[in-house]
């Protein structure tokens, strides 16, 4: 007689060994950063950053067999070459972690996820913008000149421009400002003013902590004042203008202007001013997190730790400005 040995059964696709790569021509870099934002793996390489979660993430219960293992999706054209990654996202992994904070570390990051998404649109619109400016000049310029009359350029809707841009900066605050609450609980459903104040009776007018807001403060007001402007018809405040000729013959590019409940923004570039704002939101991130942290660090096994300017090695290693670390024989050692 003869026996037929069993067969095995087949091993589910999700419980086989296997790898996968970014499936991106467009990018084809190495990653240089993975880590853990909730459920999903951030994947960051030179270009772009990217999301992948695994099958039973989608179908924890497994009823769909033929779902692949594993989803990948980028985010953002991106990488870590970008200071919008590097001083945001990377930051926020260096600085928010559970072994030097209590507040909630998990919770921390994601709002720096959300703040880098508006901050990344900010620098997407500004960049739109200049190039619309840019475009409507050279259209002008190949124009034919028949007669005696000056063709003006022009970018077309500039307050709608204005208000996306705003929006997503007001965005980004908001994002900025939660965190501000995980550490300061007190500052629920208070503002930067508030923030200005607190830390002024708290560490005194001559902390670094309060210069800095000194000086970013009156910069996140603004944004306010303005996106509630151009986001409301009936609140008056700020004016937009297309290019506009000028009685000495010049042509002013596109222009904004603010004066809204203190806050006064003299006739300004719109395009300088987008590049600005979106410069300013970053270093504010980095610098109200960075004082933020270093405040209310806890110790390490026993030992005192300090945030600092890491080496000009270690920054090209890490890809950030800041660690946490310890000063041994008068030399900073960061903690990795």
């Amino acid at each position: 007689m003869t026996v037929t040995p069993k067969k095995r059964p087949l091993l589910p696709i999700r419980d086989l060994g296997g790898s996968f790569q970014i499936n991106n021509p467009d990018d084809g870099t190495p990653i240089r950063e993975m880590f853990s934002l909730g459920i999903s793996l951030l994947m960051i390489t030179d270009k772009c950053t990217y999301k992948m979660q695994l099958a039973d993430q989608i179908d924890p219960e497994r009823k769909n067999p033929k779902l692949p293992p594993n989803f990948q999706q980028k985010l953002f054209d991106h990488g870590i070459k970008s200071e919008l990654i590097c001083h945001t996202l990377l930051h926020a992994k260096t600085m928010f972690r559970k072994e030097f904070q209590t507040i909630d570390t998990d919770k921390a990051r994601h709002l720096s996820f959300d703040a880098v998404s508006d901050l990344i649109a900010m620098d997407e619109a500004a960049q739109a913008f200049s190039a619309s400016e840019q475009s409507a000049i050279e259209k002008v310029q190949s124009l034919e000149r028949k007669d005696l009359s000056l063709t003006i350029p022009t970018v077309g809707n500039v307050r709608a421009d204005c208000k996306t841009f705003f929006q997503k900066a007001h965005h980004f605050t908001l994002s900025l400002l939660e965190i501000v609450r995980l550490f300061y609980p007190e500052m629920k459903k208070k503002d930067w003013d508030d923030l200005l104040e607190l830390v002024k009776s708290k560490y005194g007018e001559s902390d670094y902590f309060y210069k800095v807001l000194e000086i970013e403060v009156p910069r996140l007001k603004l944004i306010y004042a303005t996106r509630n402007c151009l986001d409301h018809q009936n609140v008056k405040g700020v004016i937009t203008r297309d290019f506009e000729l000028q009685a000495d013959g010049t042509i002013m590019p596109p222009t904004i202007e603010v004066n809204r409940d203190g806050n006064v923004l003299d006739r300004s570039s719109i395009s300088l001013l987008m590049e600005f704002l979106t410069t300013t939101l970053l270093d504010a991130f980095e610098m109200i997190t960075l004082h933020m942290c270093s405040k209310n660090i806890q110790p390490f096994a026993g030992l005192p730790m300090t945030i600092a300017l890491l080496s000009e090695e270690y920054q090209k290693a890490w890809y950030v400005r800041f660690a946490y670390g310890s000063y041994y024989q008068g030399q900073f050692v960061p903690c990795g």
